[in-house]
């Protein structure tokens, strides 16, 4: 795992890459996950105005500067909503739809707050991630 050179005055890049090492150090079942996660996912913090590219390719992790490539999941919100999903609770391997983190992420999905796009296509990666994420 890795944050490009570009990316390394970037603090959501810095951020979410060791949020990611944490989770995988404090939580050994998180690395079934990230062994399987081979996808180009897209975060932007819109009230910040910065986008990174974490680009997992099946046991390895880049994380770029902006967008890179064609994501195959993109999801846009506040600097908060995107951290946000460390919060989430993990039940039965997927997301809970309880809790004050999983109501903010519906409320802001009915609004337009958070955009996912790619979820259809991708929806296993898109578990995968967020489960990796999840700091629960």
């Amino acid at each position: 795992m890795k944050v490009d050179e570009g990316a390394e005055e970037v603090g959501l890049a810095v951020i979410l890459a060791q949020l990611i090492q944490q989770n995988l150090d404090q939580n050994p079942r998180k690395w079934d996950d990230f062994k399987k996660l081979s996808s180009r996912i897209s975060l932007d913090a819109v009230d910040a105005g910065v986008s990174v590219t974490l680009s997992f390719d099946l046991n390895s992790l880049v994380v770029y500067e902006g967008i890179r490539g064609t994501p195959d999941i993109k999801i846009s919100a506040s600097s908060e909503g995107l951290l946000g999903l460390a919060n989430l609770r993990i039940v039965a391997g997927l997301p809970s739809p309880f809790g004050r983190e999983a109501r903010g992420l519906r409320a802001g999905l009915l609004t337009g707050g958070v955009k996912i796009v790619g979820a259809l296509r991708k929806p296993a990666q898109l578990v995968r991630f967020t489960r990796l994420m999840s700091v629960r």
